[in-house]
């Protein structure tokens, strides 16, 4: 184990600089001492500016960062405009850092700004900072490896800081060679501690489940009036078990209420008092009605404890969803007061796979019921305690009902959360989104003694901005059981004449349409035809397909299919599947590059012989690192005749398996597509609808069905080519768009799929940001 963050810590201490440099040994911070001082001295009167204050103790400024892949340019930008021209360059070894953890500066941003702008604190950032000498040190708990920084990010947000991003100075990465992660993990094993210990994993897993500050007892906060820290140097808003089981036995007749917000609310204020030996907190914590509260605050309701394990960002109430009706097997979601389920929810839960999704707006206009796949609508003019009768009866299993507070007085969401709690079983959860503005505290009492008034047993939790209620005696469900799996695993064997046909769906990119059939031509087989349905808003595009056409003909049928104006997107795709004469349908991005053999014959071949398996997934793989596979090992079997063939139950996985969502990468059987599609499909006018629409009725259908992969991803999403469409938003065609063309039909040069393949291999990831390289067209 390395002490990084202890010997951080002690270089400080020694510090006599009014502020210091978070940054890594290998990076690059291409300016000056004065530059820095310069620029930071800027920003810091910018930031008084934008926090009102005359002061800047709880300022942190970050820098950018940028990757550089390789040493073939020599040297370092300089400036700000130098580093602009050189991320530009589509050959570059300088890109921006797209990792989610750095993406919070916004590098689009950054490039057109003149002053420091302040951004917000997102969970697991981690960028780099220049702070005060006075900031709380760093955690001391962390000693292996990663992690370190968004634990830091995380202190200093609770602590009260704001972050300003420094409009002139950046640093630059030069990355670890691919193999460097590999040998952190090897030695890791090496250890004689848990891997789990060494790569900061349990540590960032407890903070992020209680969400709480932390600092290490051995050093004190130097911050200014910091309200959390203790005589002896402990955080006292965070407890391990043991610490709490000590509390608890010296503390019979009451206990702190800890503050899963830091709010700064003194433990003090708030004591839950024990009634008639009922414990203050249970296995999932909350607070239950054998209590008495006093000086009651919404910010004293108690976090759901770590064993439930509900690990979420703020605001992220589709994730909060997710995990609760996974949790505790609720299958149903009734939203109210809500004319129809909306925004990311309206997208996720059907990846959730209730059996359905409610909305129930009450006292409306008409008394009418709207049914579309899983989501229903209910208005009524009568009250709300009625229409959920109606509810109930029609839909009498487990429920998550999801109360829309925010914009309701305090009168009416207790009216509203009454009529649940009496139409409510031991079965069912409540969650209350408190929206922008947290009702008063005597609204929160008030509705906890309703809560104990109608369910003497039930309890009230909080997670962030949300409240919810439910029985004491509702723990997790059991794991969900396993269908049988399909019956051809022992007795397939591959079959000739089932080919695949490729639609392929293209925007201004015939470079990367060209990597795309280059690798198909590399390490597919079994292929039949590729269909090109493109959009060009310029002649050089045009160019750049033909092209594709005019090298790969021998190797494939193309026929290229120009988006038209008279018909919708949706429909062109539908007479495409009608026109095929194959038996199964890939479905694909042009950004995709394909990385290993895999045989469409065979695929096509397997869903005709195994017809109790929905669709052949090509990009997932035990090496796409997303889901602990230990905890799944029931979900997944082997093929006899080849063990790299694999069949897998996705219900009630984590949502983001793998990007189970997307439909391209996919195969289908081509009558399934018919039989599917004609619902939605003909009103689709973008690529975005028909992913959408896929996600609503293809994937919900196909979530209670075993589905086929191979034991390793075949490809990868490249963002690496960003040519500013999708990665920086502009309006298309963008200057990126006609750069990249311009390599292609200008300057014949193609990317070099095998060397990318050979890189990118063993991906981790479904969609990797990694640049390319160019190598002269042959054909």
């Amino acid at each position: 184990m390395y002490p990084a963050n202890a010997l951080r810590n002690l270089a400080i201490s020694h510090s006599a600089t009014e502020y210091v440099f978070y940054v890594d040994a290998d990076m690059y911070p291409p300016f000056s001492e004065a530059k820095t001082w310069k620029s930071l001295s800027r920003s810091i009167e910018r930031a008084k500016q934008l926090s009102g204050s005359e002061r800047c103790d709880k300022c942190a400024f970050v820098t950018p960062l940028f990757n550089r892949a390789s040493e073939k340019v020599p040297g370092y930008p300089k400036t700000k405009a130098e580093l602009k021209k050189r991320v530009a360059d589509p050959s570059s070894d300088i890109q921006p850092c797209l990792l989610l953890s750095h993406l919070v500066v916004d590098h689009r941003r950054w490039f057109a700004a003149s002053e420091a702008y302040e951004i917000e604190y997102a969970e697991d950032m981690e960028p780099y900072f220049i702070v005060p000498s006075a900031a709380p040190l760093m955690n001391d708990a962390y000693a292996g490896y990663g992690r370190d920084k968004c634990a830091y990010s995380r202190d200093l947000n609770a602590d009260g800081f704001r972050f300003f991003v420094l409009e002139g100075l950046f640093v630059i990465n030069l990355l670890d060679p691919p193999e460097s992660l590999n040998q952190i993990i090897r030695r890791a094993a090496d250890m004689p501690i848990p891997d789990r210990l060494f790569l900061n994993i349990e540590f960032h897993k407890n903070d992020l489940e209680h969400g709480h500050i932390r600092y290490p007892a051995s050093y004190s906060s130097r911050s200014v009036s910091y309200s959390g820290q203790t005589a002896n140097g402990h955080s006292k808003y965070k407890f391990t078990a043991r610490d709490k089981d000590t509390q608890h036995s010296e503390n019979q007749d009451h206990t702190s209420v800890k503050d899963g917000n830091n709010s700064g609310t003194s433990s003090s204020d708030t004591k839950i008092v024990k009634v008639d030996g009922d414990s203050e907190i249970e296995t999932d914590g909350g607070t239950g009605c054998g209590t008495v509260l006093a000086d009651f605050k919404f910010t004293s309701i108690p976090d759901l404890v770590s064993s439930i394990g509900i690990n979420v960002q703020p605001k992220r109430k589709d994730l909060i969803v997710e995990s609760l009706m996974k949790l505790y097997g609720v299958h149903t979601y009734v939203e109210m007061p809500s004319a129809s389920v909306a925004g990311s929810l309206r997208i996720m839960l059907p990846l959730m796979q209730p059996e359905a999704a409610i909305s129930v707006l009450p006292e409306s206009h008409s008394d009418d019921r709207e049914i579309r796949g899983i989501f229903e609508n209910y208005r009524s003019k009568g009250t709300v305690y009625e229409v959920l009768k109606t509810v109930v009866a029609d839909h009498p299993g487990p429920k998550l009902y999801s109360l829309n507070s925010g914009q309701l007085s305090g009168e009416k969401a207790r009216e509203l959360a009454n009529a649940i709690l009496r139409q409510a079983s031991n079965d069912d959860v409540i969650l209350i989104d408190t929206g922008s503005e947290t009702k008063p505290d005597e609204c929160w009492l008030h509705l906890f003694a309703d809560m104990c008034d109608q369910r003497l047993d039930w309890r009230m939790y909080r997670k962030y901005d949300y409240v919810i209620m439910k029985s004491g005696a509702l723990r997790k469900a059991p794991p969900e059981t396993v269908p049988e799996a399909p019956g051809c695993l022992d007795s397939f064997q591959p079959r000739s004449g089932f080919g695949t046909d490729v639609i392929l769906f293209s925007k201004n990119r015939p470079l990367q349409t060209f990597a795309f059939v280059d690798s198909l031509k590399t390490y597919a087989t079994g292929l039949n035809k590729v269909w090109l349905l493109v959009k060009t808003e310029d002649a050089i595009f045009d160019d750049g397909y033909d092209l594709v056409v005019s090298c790969f003909s021998r190797f494939v049928s193309i026929e290229v299919i120009k988006e038209s104006t008279s018909e919708s997107f949706g429909r062109q795709i539908l007479n495409i599947i009608r026109s095929s004469s194959a038996y199964s349908i890939l479905i694909a991005v042009d950004e995709i590059i394909w990385l290993r053999p895999f045989d469409l014959g065979v695929v096509s071949s397997l869903l005709h012989d195994c017809q109790d398996a929905a669709m052949f997934q090509l990009r997932l793989g035990e090496n796409i690192r997303v889901f602990d596979r230990r905890d799944y090992s029931d979900r997944f079997r082997s093929f006899r005749f080849d063990d790299d063939y694999l069949t897998y139950y996705p219900r009630r996985l984590p949502y983001d398996f793998g990007y189970v969502l997307n439909v391209d990468g996919v195969v289908s059987r081509r009558q399934d597509l018919l039989e599917e599609f004609e619902s939605f499909l003909p009103a689709c006018s973008t690529p975005g609808c028909v992913e959408q629409g896929w996600i609503m009725h293809r994937l919900h259908n196909a979530s209670r069905r075993w589905h086929l992969m191979y034991r390793n991803s075949r490809m990868v999403n490249n963002m690496g080519m960003a040519d500013g469409r999708v990665a920086d938003r502009y309006e298309s065609p963008a200057d990126g768009s006609y750069q990249l063309a311009r390599v292609l039909v200008g300057e014949r040069k193609r990317i070099d799929v095998e060397q990318f393949a050979n890189q990118n291999r063993n991906h981790q990831n479904t969609h990797q940001s990694k640049p390319v390289q160019f190598v002269p067209l042959e054909c």
